[in-house]
């Protein structure tokens, strides 16, 4: 059985985990009538494992990287139903994961609608750990809600493609990050609902270490605060935001006695404050 659903995963040089999410979503029960892949200007083996499944994906090259708030919209423009699930190129739905946001989406006729995701490889290292505990995508929670009024990770989610063609899509400009939030703001502003349904997840296979998690981190935030001009006003501000995290986070980890999580507390304050500055002095929004 499979549900009128289209399914799509960007990926941009992802050959350590694209094969895995390939195959996890072919165990999706019921699954999509169409899975569409595209390889966003990978420069590693992503194109020659997904020519191993061609016979069941349909495959979108785009020949330079492009981003994701492009890819998606490449993607969806190119799906052939309404209701289009998305995948991160390092995300694994569990087998009943697409019935159960379609049932959510028939029930709440939301706009879009995503899972919880878990961080499968938590307890490998202290990084992982950090990002589990201070940095997890659609902390909502083991509930159903119907209309968060927040955004919704587009690590794994089903919309509609209606109203994703009357809000205009996704920004293009959003490459690595934040195109997920610049989208579910524009549903709240147009009153769409954004549901969730905690009671299914998705596993995220990131493996970070010190720097890609800083990194990650700093990508995030970037993206996700929309791309703003640097001033020096803005880094003063932001400084102090990047501080009164540094001490809520570390007072957490006090109290829960994760010492080791303070030093990467520490860390990323000061990777942040770097950058923040350096973005001052070459004038760039995307300082990473």
């Amino acid at each position: 059985m499979k549900l009128n659903v289209s399914l799509y995963i960007p990926v941009y040089n992802g050959e350590s985990t694209i094969e895995s999410v390939l195959k996890s979503t072919f165990k999706l029960h019921p699954g999509p009538d169409e899975v569409i892949v595209v390889n966003d200007g990978s420069t590693d083996r992503t194109l020659e494992i997904l020519k191993k499944y061609e016979n069941k994906i349909n495959i979108i090259i785009n020949k330079n990287n492009k981003g994701l708030g492009y890819s998606r919209n490449l993607a969806i423009s190119n799906s052939k139903n309404n209701l289009i699930a998305s995948l991160d190129a390092d995300v694994e739905p569990e087998p009943e994961w697409l019935s159960k946001l379609y049932e959510t989406q028939k029930k709440f006729n939301s706009a879009i609608c995503g899972a919880r995701l878990l961080e499968k490889y938590k307890n490998k290292n202290i990084y992982n750990m950090w990002r589990h505990i201070h940095g997890s995508q659609n902390p909502f929670g083991i509930k159903v809600i119907e209309n968060l009024g927040d955004t919704i990770s587009g690590s794994n989610t089903l919309l509609s493609k209606k109203i994703w063609l009357e809000i205009g899509g996704y920004e293009d400009k959003y490459r690595t990050n934040g195109e997920d939030v610049s989208y579910c703001r524009k549903l709240v502003i147009s009153k769409h609902k954004i549901s969730y349904n905690g009671l299914v997840y998705c596993n995220h296979l990131q493996n970070d270490n010190l720097r890609s998690l800083c990194n990650r981190a700093r990508r995030a935030y970037v993206y996700g605060a929309g791309l703003k001009e640097p001033t020096l006003l803005r880094f003063l501000q932001r400084s102090i935001r990047h501080f009164k995290y540094f001490i809520i986070f570390s007072l957490k980890d006090i109290k829960s006695l994760r010492f080791l999580l303070i030093y990467i507390n520490l860390m990323m304050f000061f990777n942040h404050l770097i950058k923040e500055f350096l973005a001052v002095v070459y004038g760039k929004k995307d300082y990473i």
